[in-house]
């Protein structure tokens, strides 16, 4: 039958294609009985070729998948068209998928034979399916995810999101926030900003932001976009996920104002029991025995302390209600840091810390444009936890280096690994470890501190290191002489 067909169907080309090709070929006649078919036909269906050939396709295919074949071929044939079609076989308890294209084969004006080729598509149809019920999976939580998600193109063009995301896009109508209707326009120039930092950069943006909506009232908002990048690095777009946290504001306001009236309550008779004990101790009214004055030190250090902590309430708070004014100026960094190790050597010594100060700065790139008193903020609090956490009889080591034009001021103490939770939320209000290690904080230290970088252009991250525990500031080298109002 092979002789036959090749007698018939004579080509060089054919005849290659028969042997090599992976793809599922065969020859039928108009009466759909097999003339030739290659070896990956035959391994398809377990079959010898003296088993196939002269056979039609009613007495080798399965029959549940006879009619569509037979419909598609006798197609092809009435129409002198291609025709292409899938199917699924079922074999000795499998299943397999095969899209098949057949087409007739026309000499002389006329149908001689009819050529198919098949693939197996099994692999394919189970991505296939895995995608459909993936993409069911993610239409499901878009549809009743309390949050607005949306996808935007390279262009900052809507494609698509969420249940309520496009009408949250394009009318500011949140219905998870008491359906409230924010006044996008307002927000316009911002939203553009944000979209452009992260489809230029190539980063992702966390914030939390103030919306107003049409009756003039004031929302927040915590956003999060994130750049879609392709393999090849280029942008494809970006995700938003926004959430409406008014009563998390709520909320946080109540606090921020317990804690702020607490420390206005605390602070005016601390600071007269603080100016009396000094008083006391350098001896104004009589002079103390050693006993006396050493127990009056300890008293006086301990208010001291306890000072400090409502002078960190303080700042954040001012930090939090826009009410921080940064004074910047020409500062000398290096020798800032060098001031600020000073105060802390007592406290090194006490608890058994070598500090150890290296700079690779030249002498014209000590100099940044800060605010010198919030920036030594930074670094006292920096000192003051690397110092107490430290291990006993351990190096703390503080870097100062240019390194991708920015100043990089790192502070690397050897000290206990910080847990996962608490590094997720570390720069967070009332995050500490404190408790861990019997110390005393309100986690407010690295909050702050970070509100004060960010206000100076700057970043503030940790990262780990062996056993060293690492804080790095990274700070813009040119900067102005400004007297901003900084808000959050």
């Amino acid at each position: 039958m092979k002789n036959l067909s090749k007698a018939k169907v004579n080509s060089p080309l054919l005849d290659v294609l028969m042997e090599y090709c992976d793809e599922m070929i065969t020859i039928k006649s108009l009466d759909f009985r097999y003339l030739d078919c290659n070896r990956a036909f035959l391994n398809h269906l377990g079959l010898e070729r003296k088993d196939a050939l002269g056979k039609t396709i009613f007495e080798l295919l399965p029959e549940a998948n006879i009619p569509q074949i037979h419909e598609n071929v006798q197609k092809a044939i009435d129409t002198r068209t291609l025709q292409s079609y899938s199917f699924r076989i079922d074999t000795n308890n499998t299943s397999r998928f095969v899209h098949q294209i057949s087409t007739p084969v026309v000499i002389d004006d006329e149908i001689k034979y009819i050529l198919t080729i098949s693939r197996d598509i099994t692999s394919d149809e189970i991505i296939r399916n895995e995608l459909i019920v993936k993409n069911n999976q993610l239409n499901t939580l878009m549809e009743h995810l309390p949050l607005l998600v949306y996808m935007k193109d390279k262009n900052k063009k809507y494609i698509t999101g969420s249940k309520h995301a496009k009408d949250f896009v394009e009318s500011g109508f949140d219905p998870y926030a008491d359906n409230i209707r924010i006044d996008m326009s307002i927000s316009e120039k911002a939203t553009n900003e944000e979209d452009d930092y992260v489809l230029q950069n190539k980063k992702l943006l966390r914030k939390e932001k103030s919306a107003v909506d049409y009756n003039g009232n004031t929302h927040w908002y915590r956003i999060l976009k994130a750049p879609i990048v392709r393999d090849d690095n280029s942008i494809e777009g970006l995700v938003t996920i926004a959430k409406n946290i008014d009563l998390e504001k709520t909320i946080e306001n109540q606090k921020d104002l317990f804690i702020a009236t607490l420390v206005h309550d605390l602070k005016n008779p601390l600071l007269a029991q603080i100016s009396g004990m000094n008083l006391l101790s350098n001896g104004y009214f009589k002079d103390l025995t050693e006993e006396q004055k050493e127990l009056l030190d300890t008293i006086l250090e301990s208010a001291n302390y306890m000072k400090d902590m409502l002078y960190t309430l303080i700042n954040t708070y001012k930090y939090d209600n826009g009410n921080v004014v940064l004074k910047k100026d020409k500062t000398d960094i290096e020798h800032l840091i060098k001031v600020c190790i000073k105060e802390h050597l007592s406290l090194a010594k006490e608890n058994n810390v070598r500090i150890i100060y290296t700079s690779t700065l030249k002498n014209e790139e000590k100099f940044l444009v800060v605010d010198e008193k919030q920036i030594r903020r930074v670094f006292t609090n920096l000192l003051n936890n690397g110092i107490n956490y430290a291990f006993q009889n351990s190096e703390f080591n503080i870097l100062t280096q240019i390194k991708d034009n920015k100043m990089e001021i790192k502070f690397a103490n050897s000290s206990p690994p910080i847990d996962e939770e608490t590094k997720e939320h570390l720069f967070e209000k009332y995050i500490s470890g404190a408790n861990k290690y019997q110390k005393i904080g309100f986690g407010l230290g690295m909050y702050l501190s970070k509100k004060v970088i960010e206000a100076h252009d700057g970043s503030i991250y940790y990262t780990e290191e062996g056993a060293n525990n690492n804080f790095i500031l990274e700070l813009p080298l040119h900067g102005h002489n400004s007297t901003n109002q900084i808000r959050w």
